[in-house]
């Protein structure tokens, strides 16, 4: 009678002759996984059907017009996660069951209401150091998730040296990069850099089991500046926005530490046993 339907990184509800059990329009929203903020929402009648363009962490809640709940379906990570989310999830799962709770960091979280660390944050399966530069984007972090007891939250800019560096941001502190060109290729509201001082990524890594980048070109050079000894077993990175040489240079890096490399659309799985 209502069906919901997660593919094609899409959301997509078809009411079928729902008028003999409720009153018409019923409510569709879409509504944050981790907050449980409605982003959207849309009115349903006999035979509709609706459609969301990202169903990443997102879930459905249809009501009545009472505002009854008739039918919820929340995002699950092994039913709807990609790869990448299924993996990180099922490691610290499989660590928790040796009796081991991992740690990890993730440097380049943005607001925290979406990454491949986030549904192990939020189960409690893992410790973890979330880093984010942009204060903007820091303070919706902290909202968001200031209440799990498993987090510590960073404002602060992560170099390959501790050095201060000039950083790059545009709008509302959304996208933001060291990398220039990065920014320039995807930003088109107005682009403000400064100078800022960072910590170096070997100041925050230390005896963690995964290591989570997505901080916009900037991701090779952090991981081949940290000391061997530091190198966790699991590295998330993203490699979209490398150029061609860095993504070969970091490659044969991993793969001469003994890593197996499994690349993604964006992103890549770096894993050593």
């Amino acid at each position: 009678m209502i069906n919901i339907e997660y593919s094609n990184k899409k959301i997509r509800v078809e009411s079928k002759k729902v008028s003999p059990l409720f009153e018409l329009p019923l409510k569709l929203s879409i509504r944050s996984h981790v907050n449980k903020k409605e982003l959207w929402s849309t009115q349903l009648n006999d035979n509709w059907w609706a459609e969301y363009p990202d169903n990443e962490m997102n879930d459905v809640v249809v009501t009545d017009n009472n505002g009854d709940v008739i039918v919820e379906r929340n995002w699950d990570v092994m039913m709807d996660g990609s790869e990448i989310y299924k993996f990180l999830y099922l490691y610290c799962k499989k660590l928790n069951k040796s009796g081991i709770k991992p740690k990890g960091i993730a440097i380049g979280t943005h607001d925290g209401l979406f990454g491949e660390w986030v549904p192990c944050v939020l189960n409690n399966i893992t410790d973890a150091i979330l880093v984010e530069a942009s204060t903007p984007q820091f303070d919706n972090l902290v909202n968001n998730l200031q209440e799990l007891p498993n987090v510590k939250c960073i404002n602060s800019l992560v170099s390959v040296d501790g050095k201060p560096i000039e950083f790059f941001e545009g709008g509302k502190g959304y996208t933001n990069s060291v990398v220039e060109r990065v920014i320039r290729g995807w930003e088109t509201e107005t682009i403000n850099s400064n100078m800022r001082n960072s910590v170096s990524i070997n100041e925050l890594v230390d005896n963690v089991n995964w290591l989570h980048l997505d901080v916009e070109g900037y991701d090779a050079k952090l991981i081949m500046s940290l000391d061997l000894s530091k190198l966790p077993k699991l590295i998330i990175f993203e490699y979209e926005n490398l150029e061609d040489n860095e993504n070969e240079e970091v490659k044969n890096y991993l793969m001469d530490k003994g890593y197996h490399l499994d690349y993604k659309k964006v992103s890549c799985i770096a894993f050593k046993k």
